[in-house]
């Protein structure tokens, strides 16, 4: 992040809001004759990560249920260092790293663990998941989705790979995986060039009912997003993947979109016999979606509005991003949604009351959703 980027950011957003509502609609929205979603904001998580030490801010939010009950979570880019009571987030006392990882144990503040190493010092906080070459600086890894198979916990990792000396100059060179211990979260290694390809698989995974693990990914057009789909069988990710081509699997990357308009980070769940597909509205729109299917593979019918981000969380000084469905943690039949925020200038982030709070993830709770 820097202020190029926020510029561009701060432009675009710029753009969007001044487009009538419907200019960046991702597909027709239908009407159903059921009850409207009931949205609440989770306060409970929300006060979970409003953290002063340690931890502090990130985005990209996955987590995992873990084989004994707990949670495994992870972040892309991390501030990890002090934040003042008034949540200042000070420059001189903060880090930003690569990615992080949390365990919870259970639902109290204390019950979260953060595992990256020199986290609780102001300034020598490290990216939990490291690249061979990351002390480059060219190379890094962004988590994504996770799952547990055979007592160990695989974690999707975007490398990433500086390609020049603009702010937009990176490509995800391929897709690794990581294999940690279900107990500590220790990584154990790291399966190197599972996937390579333009396309960023494992931003989202479903078990189906088949049997099979269904690993997303995207192709990126202009100013859209679709989704592509692999699979491997029997949940193990480290298995050979086979891609759908619109007719059936092969053994080579189709350029077959199977959801049009997603962004770029979403969730894939299945929730009895159905599967749903949850986004957000594209180019950093406040809108939340979800669609159903009777297949991992679609097609996707139904598509409503869950939620739209406040106004305050998404235009202006901040943008909103990254929104993903957490069934592990969903209750009596509702939906834990987070979705992130960041601002548009770099400098926001620091040295002022509530500058924690501008880059970091918020929670809510959906009723009502099927």
């Amino acid at each position: 992040m820097n202020n190029t980027v926020f510029l561009f950011l701060s432009l675009l957003t710029g753009l969007l809001a001044s487009q009538p509502a419907l200019f960046w609609a991702t597909g027709p929205v239908e009407r159903r004759a059921v009850s409207e979603p009931e949205v609440q904001v989770d306060s409970q998580y929300n006060s979970f990560f409003t953290r002063n030490t340690a931890w502090n801010g990130g985005d990209g939010v996955y987590s995992t249920l873990l084989p004994d009950g707990r949670i495994f979570w992870t972040f892309g880019d991390t501030f990890l260092g002090l934040v003042k009571p008034d949540r200042t987030r000070l420059s001189n006392q903060n880090v930003m790293v690569r990615n992080s990882a949390m365990i919870q144990q259970g639902e109290t503040f204390d019950s979260f663990q953060t595992l990256n190493q020199g986290a609780k010092t102001a300034t020598a906080g490290q990216s939990y998941f490291v690249h061979a070459k990351q002390k480059g600086g060219n190379d890094w890894y962004w988590p994504l989705d996770a799952t547990v198979h055979d007592r160990k916990l695989q974690v999707v990792l975007s490398h990433i790979q500086k390609t020049g000396s603009g702010s937009w100059d990176f490509t995800n060179e391929s897709i690794d995986i990581a294999i940690c211990s279900p107990k500590t979260g220790a990584i154990e290694k790291i399966i190197a060039n599972k996937y390579r390809g333009k396309w960023g698989y494992g931003g989202a995974l479903c078990e189906a009912a088949d049997g099979y693990i269904y690993i997303y990914g995207v192709i990126h057009g202009n100013l859209t997003t679709n989704v592509v789909v692999a699979r491997a069988p029997k949940g193990n990710l480290t298995a050979t993947w086979q891609f759908w081509n619109g007719s059936q699997w092969g053994n080579q990357p189709a350029d077959h979109s199977i959801y049009k308009d997603a962004s770029d980070q979403f969730s894939v769940f299945r929730q009895g016999s159905k599967y749903y597909l949850f986004t957000q509205e594209i180019v950093f729109g406040r809108r939340l979606f979800l669609s159903e299917s009777n297949s991992p593979i679609g097609p996707w019918t139904a598509k409503r509005v869950l939620y739209t981000v406040p106004p305050e969380q998404g235009t202006g000084k901040v943008i909103t991003y990254n929104a993903l469905v957490h069934p592990e943690l969903s209750r009596n039949g509702d939906l834990l949604i987070s979705y992130c925020i960041n601002a548009n200038d770099f400098a926001d982030h620091f040295n002022h009351p509530g500058s924690a709070d501008r880059y970091r993830p918020y929670f809510i709770r959906v009723k009502n959703w099927q």
